[in-house]
């Protein structure tokens, strides 16, 4: 019933997204909703490439679903674009490897996206100062991170301008599309690991899309499946051996382990 003049709309229960008072009074978890819009957008960024560039509040409602937990139902559809393949792949090895701290890795995925100026770049990616020597990445940050990134925005303005340059220009939407998620997450307290659950959908979107274009597998669903739960314990492993040991050893051992299989 849609034409050049005339617009079908439908009406769309739900409260927005950061009321956190009308997600409590439908009886929905604020961490079950806070991981499902990291995850939808996750999945919009790593894999399909076909990115939704205003998820703000507006946009995103959530109502109770069939199974009674949280639904989320997006809206405006207006603003899209899409992620090449070649580029959602590198972003994907590079969101992998900034949680890794491998900075080799963090360097050439950053080069593969155009990117020289690495560091500077995967600070802008995560919206937070990363420190090489500590794993955690707090969703929240402390007065002096927080002190830290303005001071990157006041006093390096043209380097930051020189990364934003480079890239894809689908890529500046990516950027909007975080950012606007990150900060959805934290005005629900931040319930849960973004960075972590990004990083795992990071690693499904790369094994999905590698194991798609593999020509040594078969593409059927049960080898795409097994790849990606694959690559998926891969990376879980890698994660918790770097947590638990001192990072330096860590990554030797890690990349140790990537060579060998």
């Amino acid at each position: 019933m849609t034409s050049k003049r005339v617009l079908t709309a439908d009406y769309c229960e739900g409260c927005k997204i950061n009321n956190v008072e009308g997600i409590k009074s439908q009886g929905l978890s604020l961490k079950d909703t806070a991981d499902k819009l990291i995850r939808t957008f996750a999945e919009q960024i790593f894999y399909t490439g076909f990115i939704h560039a205003d998820p703000h509040p507006g946009n995103v409602l959530v109502r109770r679903g069939p199974d009674k937990k949280a639904e989320l139902v997006l809206l405006d559809h207006g603003l899209y674009d899409f992620l090449r393949k070649k580029d959602r792949v590198a972003l994907c090895k590079l969101w992998r490897s900034i949680i890794l701290r491998d900075e080799p890795a963090m360097k050439k995925h950053s080069e593969d996206l155009g990117v020289k100026d690495y560091f500077l770049f995967c600070e802008i990616l995560l919206q937070r100062p990363i420190n090489m020597r500590e794993m955690g990445l707090a969703n929240i940050l402390t007065r002096e991170e927080t002190a830290y990134m303005r001071e990157m925005a006041m006093n390096h303005f043209e380097r930051i301008m020189e990364v934003l340059k480079s890239l894809p220009r689908p890529m500046l939407l990516v950027f909007r599309n975080i950012n606007t998620v990150r900060s959805i997450n934290i005005t629900l307290g931040a319930p849960v690991d973004r960075y972590f659950i990004m990083a795992k959908s990071a690693v499904k979107g790369w094994s999905r899309i590698r194991a798609f274009d593999s020509s040594r597998l078969p593409k059927i669903a049960v080898f795409r499946w097994l790849w990606m739960v694959w690559e998926s314990l891969k990376f879980e492993f890698a994660l918790r051996y770097v947590l638990s040991n001192s990072l330096t050893q860590s990554v030797n051992v890690f990349n140790k382990f990537i060579l060998f299989l």
